[in-house]
């Protein structure tokens, strides 16, 4: 068995850690303490595919070398928020600092685009961190928004973004599994900031390294609004939300409509039909 194939590296194993550590925790830890702590499954996950998949380097260089580090310190950047019971605006203020520190060591851009990039990000953090933690909605989107992701860096011709994004999105539904159809634990800060960091980062860097659209990954970032929606389309038509599980479920179908218009952009608009445009990316003769 190889290893490094795709469907190994980058879909079975981050499921299966994030399932596994996310279950183990709650075993361990209770009821109670696993509500708030058995979300780092995902964060275990998380960075321990990108480590596999990348490696570490001290001293790192190329953009791509650069994203354990920002996975390591968003995950610490969790656990630390976790442990301080932090609320949700101190959430979103501690997420869109290291945000606006990500966007400044990636690589280089105009300090204006930088701002629109930056303030973009805190709406995508603030979309997911205002849901319930209870329930499977904002992890929903992330798996779809991870997803379409990874869709579009294959499109863009970048086949380590492609795993990247793929391996974060398995990771996320291996989490997801113990939040749906009935919630067992919550999706905190332990788990969802280093999630959305890490998509942030990879969007970003699809933008940088590949020819995607500016439009696709928009409308990528506009599939966050899903469960806002959702909840705007109840309220117009004045009718209560239903069970938690099928309400999931609607959040997850409009994320999925802005997954395929994203996608339908990339495909039909042009722009996505060579490789990377960036030889930053490193990975056109994949070991596997």
């Amino acid at each position: 068995m190889d290893f490094h194939h795709p469907l190994f590296q980058s879909l079975a194993l981050p499921l299966c850690i994030a399932f596994a550590a996310t279950g183990f925790l709650r075993g361990v830890l209770g009821p109670v303490q696993a509500a708030r702590w058995a979300a780092v499954g995902v964060a275990v996950a998380i960075v321990g595919t990108v480590l596999w998949v990348l490696g570490w380097r001290l001293m790192p260089g190329a953009l791509t070398e650069k994203l354990p580090w920002v996975y390591a310190a968003a995950a610490l950047l969790g656990l630390g928020l976790e442990a301080m019971r932090a609320g949700r605006r101190a959430q979103w203020l501690a997420a869109g600092i290291l945000w606006a520190l990500v966007l400044a060591i990636l690589a280089w851009q105009p300090l204006p685009l930088k701002i629109g990039i930056w303030l973009l990000g805190l709406a995508v953090i603030r979309a997911v961190l205002k849901e319930t933690p209870r329930r499977a909605d904002a992890i929903a989107m992330l798996v779809l928004a991870s997803f379409g992701l990874a869709a579009l860096a294959m499109m863009s011709g970048s086949a380590l973004l492609f795993e990247l994004s793929l391996g974060l999105g398995a990771a996320l539904a291996g989490c997801a599994l113990w939040l749906w159809p009935v919630g067992r634990i919550a999706f905190g800060a332990s788990g969802a900031v280093v999630a959305l960091l890490a998509w942030l980062a990879l969007a970003q860097a699809t933008a940088l390294l590949t020819p995607a659209r500016p439009g696709a990954l928009l409308l990528l970032a506009a599939s966050f609004t899903s469960g806002s929606l959702v909840r705007w389309g109840h309220r117009r038509l004045r009718r209560g939300e239903g069970r938690p599980w099928v309400e999931t479920l609607i959040v997850a179908a409009v994320a999925a409509l802005w997954v395929a218009a994203a996608l339908a952009l990339a495909h039909w608009g042009g722009g996505v039909d060579g490789p990377a445009a960036n030889m930053d990316d490193p990975y056109y003769k994949p070991r596997w």
